[in-house]
């Protein structure tokens, strides 16, 4: 099985407030263009009483219905408080006043990534980078949208822009880690873990990452603190649930490891990894149609893994499903030409599956006269 693909499973809620806040700081300082009247606002005044920030600038609105800033202002606040609809009919009306302002892109790209529409928001987050908005939040955001994309590469090279600018960005070394671990890094993604952490202690989704690679260099030790901190803290991250699976399967408790991918799988039925690593232990336990009902769902990231093919084509067989085993085991024999086992039980399986089906006899029916 190959690396675990990321699964949002909780906003990066420290990282979102560190972004946004740059938002117009940044946006004014890098971005040549600016209204006069345009305000600076400290986004972590507007968490401390979100609905009387609303209040006020629903107000300062209706005074001034031309002014940009308080349309984007209004458009943070609705984020943070996850009104998506709301905040993105907000910042468009802001980039409608003042065009010319990247930071308005910028913070609609922000919106576009919580409405879980990473293309549309790398889309204008680049636009914003071409257009002079270059700063350490951008790139922090641009490697978080080319991971979701599955663009580990590109991923890697912006991080790499924003610790140029930043170099004890610890959002940066999170998302350069996400980076390594994509490509199968994982030496390079513990050290960029550990950096993340000692710069943003705070940011347990670091943390968390940081113990599953710990477990895939059987750092145990060290992994289970982690595992242990975090558990108490993120109790609903399938991540979570999910390192501590692979953890127990390190240090051989099988039947705790598969219960902790159920509980993975209970907060996030799409998280591939851990249906194959529920797959595997139930195969091994003989219980064919529970691996069977795992693999399939795990099917999307193992169409190379010749463990797993080769699991599921025996699978299907044992069940007496030939002809779902016969297909295995061919994209098995693709994938591996020359591959004995596989073309000998493609060889066994279409003779049992052309074998003439045995001639049942039949009652004599003839009535008897005398």
């Amino acid at each position: 099985m190959h690396h675990l693909p990321y699964i949002n499973t909780r906003p990066l809620r420290k990282a979102l407030c560190f972004l946004s806040v740059t938002v117009l700081m940044l946006g004014s300082s890098c971005n040549p263009v600016q209204q006069d009247g345009e305000h600076l606002v400290n986004l972590e005044e507007v968490t401390d009483d979100e609905e009387a920030k609303l209040r006020n600038l629903d107000a300062a609105i209706q005074r001034n219905g031309q002014d940009a800033s308080l349309f984007a202002r209004r458009a943070r606040v609705l984020l943070s408080k996850g009104e998506l609809e709301k905040a993105l009919k907000d910042v468009d009306d802001a980039i409608a006043l003042n065009e010319k302002n990247m930071s308005y892109l910028f913070l609609k790209a922000h919106i576009l990534r919580a409405m879980h529409q990473p293309a549309e928001a790398l889309a204008l987050a680049l636009k914003a980078e071409r257009n002079s908005y270059q700063n350490t939040a951008l790139y922090v955001l641009l490697s978080d949208l080319y991971l979701q994309l599955k663009q580990p590469q590109k991923a890697a090279e912006v991080a790499r822009k924003a610790l140029a600018l930043d170099p004890d960005n610890g959002y940066a070394f999170y998302f350069k880690g996400r980076a390594a671990a994509a490509t199968g890094d994982t030496a390079r993604a513990l050290t960029n873990y550990r950096l993340a952490v000692t710069e943003e202690p705070e940011l347990l989704e670091a943390q968390r990452d940081l113990a599953g690679a710990l477990v895939k260099q059987q750092q145990l030790d060290t992994a289970r603190y982690y595992l242990q901190k975090v558990q108490k803290q993120l109790p609903k991250d399938a991540l979570v649930w999910y390192y501590q699976g692979m953890y127990y399967q390190q240090v051989q408790k099988t039947d705790s490891a598969l219960w902790s991918y159920q509980k993975a799988l209970a907060l996030a039925d799409t998280l591939q990894a851990a249906h194959a690593r529920a797959g595997f232990l139930m195969y091994a336990k003989g219980d064919y149609p529970a691996a069977i009902l795992h693999f399939e769902k795990a099917a999307r990231d193992n169409n190379h893994n010749i463990k797993y093919i080769s699991a599921l084509a025996n699978a299907y067989e044992r069940t007496g499903q030939n002809i779902n085993a016969l297909e295995q085991y061919q994209r098995l024999a693709a994938l591996q030409p020359g591959y004995g086992v596989a073309n000998y039980s493609i060889a066994r399986l279409k003779a049992k599956l052309t074998r003439p089906a045995p001639v049942v006899s039949q009652p004599d029916t003839t009535t008897i006269t005398e």
